[in-house]
């Protein structure tokens, strides 16, 4: 008990040490000292890339060795909390996580903190963006050291990188208004919900590497022959971040799409997943041709039209037919390419009906399957009625330019050899940056079409022409055959048809080891570039515009009866970069059994119940597979004309689930020539039609043109397309 009428006589110590006084209370006259616990000096914000970096682990690395970091883990929205009270500024935050089945790692820079009280600290790309400024070699995770965080951070350098970040940021009006006056990527609050600050991360692109930050606004319009405008901010601008590089500005309110309006897309292809196949699509009675969608499935506007095909033959038949989606969870839609209005008004130009005349955006719908494995597809939208859908690239007719590095790994040699008299280059293994140029006859109404003009970045400036081949199971697509830009053959004659089979435009190649190699000659071989296509990234980029001019057997003009613009959607790479990537490995034993012709399984391929596997490193999900094979063989027409051509054929494999490492043959390539699909070329006297009559791979055998090869698809996170083939060549 003790005296309320003591005098309490304390030290200036523990005086200061009481916070809090409870004073007399109660009948009893007692008095009763409280010493509170001191509020935590927490670390508080989001964690997000636009979507939320749900369940992502957040690590606090402080400036003393001898204390252990902080961690917690990021909640469904992407908030965060975790205690730093025994931690020293400044820190480095670390965010690694998967949005959407990608892995995502992240930092920000923290340089001082308020005790006793929760500090705001995000962790966007944004943070992310400014740490690169100020690391070495631009690359933030180089932070992530005692010795490195104080050797590059300070208070006045962290405060300049914000600025020049912020400034350009802002250099867009519309950006500007929606951050606000005093935004602060790490201090300023925001919730990832699509609004506000989080739709300015959505529509931003911002990659850091050794050259600089580069930021790409993606709701900035881009018309005719342009491609993404970015802007790239180096540590050397830091030191005058009043001078920031202006971003080009975004489309007007209403011109593009909200977050609430690519969600309301995302809901209608989430729901109709969530169905299993058979309430998705209807089936013919084979088994596999889809003749129609469920109500569900069916939210396309009327008229929809992608490559020739409508929204059953394309999504129905490609897309919702397909048993891995099962299971498989729709994400984050994001715009990755805003075009603006095409205004084309020449008569010969095809003109899209609701992207000539209004803006149009290429949504990317990121998938997680039921594996785990991510995916991701790009759908054109467009105002339909004033509202925003899908609207499809509306072209009558199958066609794309696409860019794939490939790399090709030779199981025979012999051609390679000293002293061999066939061309080495064949024979070789190697990486090759290749331009797919497709025209596909067999999609849509095309009997009229008698060659295609492709011209374009990374092809030849007068044009890389194609014509319909004669040679069997090539998917019926055209073959290219000049470089010259003309339909003329060397004797000023129009060509009506060709021999040639090659898609792909070969732009550089290598060895396997990366080094530089020699391509045959492009005057003996009309696939091949006349000169290695240097800095394919700059000088072929995402969104690249291509023109493809058509000709028709009914004028026979040297003028193009109908014009077709294509964009591809990811950059080329040169094939010297392969040797720095992952690629999947063919199992030994397909390698014998398919690619050798004493193989098990060299002879005739007339079974789907044929498969292939690989190996592949973490994060590498093969998509699609085939066996190919080609002879030389010989064919009499009804004119009882005899000529050699080429007799090829191809089985389509799939994995069942994509992650899996097997494929199992799910179709036979269409077995028709191009030539036979048009009545100008199906009988005429010059052409010793092939007309095709079987789709089974042919044996390998040891004719000098035997040839068989078997391949694996795959994309990476980049969008970029990936193939890996192993070949036998006689």
């Amino acid at each position: 008990m003790v005296d309320s009428k003591r005098v309490f006589v304390l030290s200036a110590v523990a005086l200061a040490a009481i916070l809090t006084v409870a004073g007399c209370g109660g009948g009893s006259g007692d008095s009763t000292l409280v010493v509170p616990t001191p509020a935590a000096t927490t670390l508080t914000g989001v964690a997000a890339v636009g979507a939320p970096m749900a369940g992502a682990a957040v690590t606090v690395i402080d400036s003393d060795n001898s204390t252990a970091d902080a961690t917690t883990t990021a909640a469904a929205n992407g908030s965060y909390s975790v205690d730093v009270s025994s931690l020293k500024a400044p820190f480095i935050i670390k965010v690694v996580g998967q949005v959407d089945g990608d892995p995502v790692t992240l930092v920000a820079l923290v340089p001082a903190v308020s005790a006793n009280v929760a500090n705001t600290a995000n962790i966007t790309p944004l943070t992310h963006a400014v740490a690169a400024l100020l690391a070495p070699g631009g690359d933030p995770l180089a932070l992530l050291s005692v010795a490195a965080l104080a050797a590059n951070l300070t208070p006045q350098k962290l405060a300049d990188a914000v600025a020049l970040l912020v400034n350009t940021l802002k250099s867009d009006p519309a950006i500007a208004a929606a951050l606000g006056s005093d935004f602060d990527p790490l201090r300023t609050s925001f919730s990832a919900n699509g609004n506000g600050i989080d739709a300015v991360i959505d529509k931003l692109s911002v990659e850091v590497g050794s050259s600089g930050v580069r930021i790409t606004n993606l709701a900035a319009p881009v018309s005719g022959t342009g491609t993404l405008a970015v802007v790239v901010l180096t540590a050397a601008q830091t030191s005058t971040p009043a001078v920031a590089p202006t971003l080009p500005p975004s489309v007007a309110t209403g011109e593009i799409p909200t977050a609430a309006d690519l969600a309301a897309l995302a809901a209608k292809y989430q729901a109709c997943l969530a169905l299993p196949v058979k309430d998705r699509v209807s089936l013919a009675a084979d088994g596999s041709t889809v003749t129609a969608v469920s109500d569900t499935c069916n939210y396309a506007p009327a008229g929809w039209k992608s490559d020739g095909r409508s929204w059953v033959q394309q999504v129905g038949q490609f897309t919702f037919a397909k048993t891995q989606l099962n299971g498989a969870k729709v994400g984050k839609p994001s715009i990755v390419f805003t075009a603006a209005a095409d205004n084309l008004s020449a008569a010969n130009e095809f003109k899209h009906p609701y992207c000539n005349t209004a803006t149009c955006v290429v949504v990317r719908i990121p998938l997680t399957m039921a594996s785990g494995a991510p995916s991701a597809g790009d759908w054109l939208v467009g105002k339909v009625n004033g509202s925003w859908n899908f609207v499809g690239n509306q072209r009558p007719y199958r066609m794309y330019v696409e860019p794939r590095l490939n790399r090709r790994e030779a199981v025979n040699t012999a051609g390679a050899a000293p002293g061999s008299t066939t061309d080495p280059y064949y024979f070789t293994s190697r990486f090759e940056s290749v331009m797919r140029t497709i025209v596909d006859l067999s999609v849509g109404d095309t009997s009229n079409l008698r060659a295609a003009r492709f011209t374009g970045p990374g092809l030849p400036a007068a044009g890389l022409v194609m014509f319909r081949s004669q040679r069997c199971a090539t998917d019926d697509r055209m073959g290219i055959t000049y470089q010259t830009g003309s339909t003329r053959n060397s004797n000023n004659q129009l060509v009506y048809w060709t021999g040639a089979t090659g898609t792909e435009f070969v732009l550089d190649a290598a060895t396997l080891a990366g080094a530089a190699l020699a391509m045959p000659s492009s005057t003996s071989n009309a696939i091949m570039s006349p000169a290695p296509v240097a800095n394919q990234s700059a000088n072929i980029p995402a969104w690249s515009r291509y023109k493809v001019e058509l000709f028709y057997f009914s004028t026979l003009s040297d003028n193009p009866d109908e014009v077709i613009y294509l964009r591809t959607n990811a950059p080329a790479e040169n094939a010297a970069l392969g040797a720095g990537k992952t690629w999947p490995v063919l199992s030994p034993g397909v390698i014998e059994d398919y690619l050798k012709p004493t193989g098990a399984a060299a002879g005739v391929v007339s079974s789907l119940a044929t498969q292939i596997s690989w190996t592949a490193a973490a994060g590498i999900y093969v998509g699609s597979g085939y066996i190919y094979g080609g002879i030389s063989a010989t064919a009499t027409n009804a004119q009882s004309e005899t000529a050699t051509f080429a007799l090829g054929s191809r089985i389509d494999l799939e994995p069942a689930v994509l992650g899996n490492l097997t494929a199992t043959a799910v179709a036979f390539a269409n077995f028709a020539s191009g030539t036979s699909l048009s009545s100008h070329t199906a009988t005429i006297g010059t052409n010793p039609n092939p007309l095709c009559t079987s789709s089974n791979v042919v044996a390998l055998g040891s004719g000098t043109s035997d040839y068989r090869e078997v391949g694996i698809s795959f994309r990476g996170s980049d969008r970029k397309l990936y193939q890996a083939q192993w070949f036998w060549d006689r």
